[in-house]
């Protein structure tokens, strides 16, 4: 199986999980935390073969029934210029958040960090391009191997829509792996929906039209988890363009500002952007340069292991990591010989 690994998430999602456990209250300090945040998360997912940890007291998890064989991490750089090109504020909002603006300087030093440690002494692919997302490249590795089974490693449910029969997604604040069977676990939670909402194939659509505040993406106006989901049980949003009868229908209730977004073109546009902007099966100019935005990392064992010991990361046991890391490198000549 080849792990895909979505770098620059884990290390934000790593780094404030551990921040608020260590309270790190220097420079130096910070940076640490931003290193075991990324190491361990990575090391972590690599141990386990992209599954969950074991519930306390479970004992160690089974082997798993398709064992990690090929890794590959992907990482943002520099800005996302391809997308702000088509929409000037995409993610504009993260970068005048005070928090990102102290943050961002640690993240980026643990960032390449790692992918020197990666690149010296661990069997993992690291993919990174200057102003290119992580999203893309790890899009385009999925996209260049329909056949081969994949798990992405990321808490970001853009990735949901790339989940086939081949091809599933681990979210480690969840510790869910989730795929065509559990499709609607992953979205909603356990305590979501029933049954599902509307067709999977209209996943892209419910995304679109309700927006990611994360990437500062507005939805339509009006338009709300809930809405999005009558809308599309009923019907594909396309039919709802220029029909506000259509959504009045569909949402069983007046909404003045849903009906008009929809009658005066505005929801078109939006959904149009929103799906351009999200849809990661739309072939990226990264998806053509994937080896030349490839480094290779050549596996130390002696040099890992020292380094390890001296990061004192805890996210997984040195025994079992060694063995798995041993296990691919393996792996990974055989792949190179063939």
């Amino acid at each position: 199986m080849l792990l895909l690994i979505d770098g620059n998430n884990l290390a934000w999602a790593g780094y404030f999980a551990l921040e608020r456990a260590m309270k790190p209250d220097t420079p130096e300090r910070q940076a640490r935390v931003a290193m075991l945040g990324l190491a361990g998360t990575v090391l972590g997912a690599v141990g386990r073969d992209g599954e969950p940890p074991a519930a306390p007291g479970a004992g160690p998890a089974p082997p798993s029934a398709t064992p990690v064989t090929r890794v590959a991490i992907a990482f943002d750089e520099g800005r996302p210029l391809r997308r702000r090109r088509a929409y000037a504020a995409y993610q504009t909002g993260r970068e005048n958040d005070p928090k990102f603006i102290q943050n961002e300087p640690t993240i980026l030093g643990a960032i390449d960090e790692f992918c020197g440690v990666c690149a010296s002494m661990l069997p993992f692919d690291v993919l990174r391009g200057t102003n290119t997302e992580a999203d893309d490249l790890i899009a385009g590795a999925v996209h260049a191997e329909p056949r081969t089974q994949k798990r992405i490693v990321s808490t970001d449910r853009d990735f949901l829509q790339l989940i086939d029969a081949h091809t599933s997604v681990y979210a480690p604040v969840k510790k869910l792996v989730v795929d065509e069977t559990n499709f609607w676990e992953g979205m909603f939670g356990k305590d979501g929906l029933a049954a599902p909402p509307f067709p999977r194939d209209r996943f892209l659509d419910y995304r679109a039209l309700t927006g990611d505040a994360s990437d500062n993406l507005p939805g339509v106006p009006g338009v709300g988890p809930l809405s999005a989901q009558k809308l599309l049980a009923a019907a594909h949003v396309d039919a709802y363009f220029g029909r506000p009868d259509a959504v009045r229908k569909a949402l069983r209730r007046k909404s003045d500002a849903v009906e008009r977004a929809f009658a005066d073109g505005s929801a078109r546009q939006i959904v149009e952007r929103n799906r351009a902007l999200m849809d990661l099966r739309l072939p990226a100019p990264c998806w053509e340069e994937l080896v030349a935005l490839t480094t290779r990392g050549t596996w130390d064992a002696a040099r890992f292991r020292d380094w390890f010991e001296e990061e004192k990361i805890k996210a997984v046991e040195e025994p079992v990591l060694l063995a798995k890391l041993e296990a691919l490198a393996a792996a990974v000549r055989r792949g190179a010989s063939k």
